[in-house]
């Protein structure tokens, strides 16, 4: 539906130029409920993508038009261009446009998940596993068909992703954020000659592979506001188990005091951590489906940081007893005062790379972002291994207040 909102726009429809999204839709031969155009709106405003006053198609929003996957993961696709992780953002959001590459037979299914839970055992992360799956496949060669047989995977799958890795590269190259003509049918050649690879990191100069926490960073930002808390309130015998673990999700519509209550989806390799494992007591997630209870599907720990620096459209400054930063009005995030101004001026700077990238496409990695990115980084390691945020030991929303959209949490 966000895809569809943006075409629409962008289409400048005779008689409907300037018109709400809303008015757009009800003109459909089928038009969409109101109340989803309503949430589709709210997303692609959070994402930056349409204007906030007049919900007319933004720079970024009219580059996100272009490009033949949703919103989101166009939105990762620019900013691993924007800070030099461009490999690493098409291959997840190729994969997040497909089918899962990983097979689960029913009569070696035990194999199957340890084989999956071994991709993306050192990240807790559910895109990095995918990833890394990903990049031993296309970096093997001849032996790439009996490698995937063995760890379980669609050999279908992953050349489709392959093959949309490419077409996105062409869908950028047609909209100038790339080289003109860069065709898929030349990038599939430029991997046969590397060695028989997808040819996307030969085609974009990619010479190193982006640290994992840029990546993780970068998820955050592209799939917010779709980031649940953990619940892991301990026992006591120690950190509850998996099965008791709870993610606190923000209400859809926005307007719920009280968070919904989601679990870890028995396929993610997140499932069997108990409440002391987690990383990080943020989650990015890509969906929630709905079966006997809500579950959270591939999903990865969000660096705190990330949620500050790189994530939503609005944030403020939070002046009551505790302090700290609100994102978007409904997510808080407890840093210590004196790094405010800090955090700010480098959400500006990041803000501002992406901005001029969007509307002075081509032009490449910036100098600017070659300085900020380590810097960044420096930043989400030190605050993993020196202050990493306590688990939780409460509980959800917050009563007798005003409407805050969410649930407010501490880092």
């Amino acid at each position: 539906l966000e895809q569809l909102v943006m075409r629409s726009k962008a289409l400048h429809l005779t008689g409907l130029a300037g018109s709400s999204a809303a008015h757009i839709c009800k003109s459909l031969p089928e038009p969409p409920d109101s109340a989803a155009v309503t949430a589709a709106v709210a997303e692609l405003t959070s994402l930056g993508a349409l204007s906030h006053a007049t919900e007319e198609l933004t720079d970024l929003g009219k580059l996100l038009a272009k490009l033949p996957v949703d919103a989101r993961l166009g939105k990762l696709i620019l900013l691993g261009l924007c800070f030099g992780a461009p490999d690493e953002a098409l291959t997840i959001a190729a994969a997040l446009a497909s089918r899962s590459p990983f097979m689960s037979p029913i009569e070696r299914r035990e194999q199957a998940d340890e084989s999956r839970r071994r991709f993306g055992s050192d990240t807790q992360s559910d895109h990095a596993a995918i990833l890394c799956a990903y990049n031993e496949f296309d970096a093997m060669g001849g032996g790439r068909f009996e490698f995937a047989r063995e760890r379980f995977l669609s050999i279908r799958t992953l050349q489709g992703m392959a093959q949309l890795k490419r077409q996105l590269l062409e869908a950028l190259s047609s909209a100038g954020m790339l080289p003109p003509g860069l065709r898929a049918s030349y990038v599939e050649s430029l991997g046969r000659r590397a060695g028989g690879c997808d040819g996307v990191r030969e085609a974009v100069a990619q010479r190193e592979h982006a640290p994992r926490e840029l990546v993780a960073g970068l998820l955050c930002a592209a799939l917010f506001p779709q980031v649940a808390y953990l619940h892991a309130p301990p026992t006591r015998k120690g950190p509850c188990g998996s099965d008791q673990l709870k993610l606190h999700l923000r209400d859809p519509q926005g307007n719920a005091l009280e968070p919904q209550i989601a679990s870890v989806h028995p396929s993610s390799i997140t499932c069997k951590l108990n409440g002391g494992e987690w990383r990080s007591p943020y989650v990015a997630y890509h969906e929630c489906v709905r079966t006997t209870k809500i579950y959270v599907r591939d999903c990865t720990p969000a660096p705190p940081l990330a949620l500050v620096v790189f994530c939503g459209g609005d944030i403020q400054v939070d002046r009551t007893h505790r302090g700290g930063l609100t994102v978007d009005s409904w997510l808080r995030i407890e840093v210590p005062e004196p790094v405010v101004p800090m955090l700010l001026e480098l959400r500006r700077r990041l803000a501002m790379l992406l901005h001029e990238m969007v509307v002075n496409p081509g032009r490449g990695l910036s100098s600017e972002a070659f300085k900020l990115v380590p810097a960044v980084l420096e930043l989400f390691r030190q605050h993993a291994e020196d202050e990493a945020p306590p688990l939780p030991t409460g509980g959800g929303g917050s009563k007798g207040k005003k409407k805050n959209k969410g649930v407010k949490k501490k880092a």
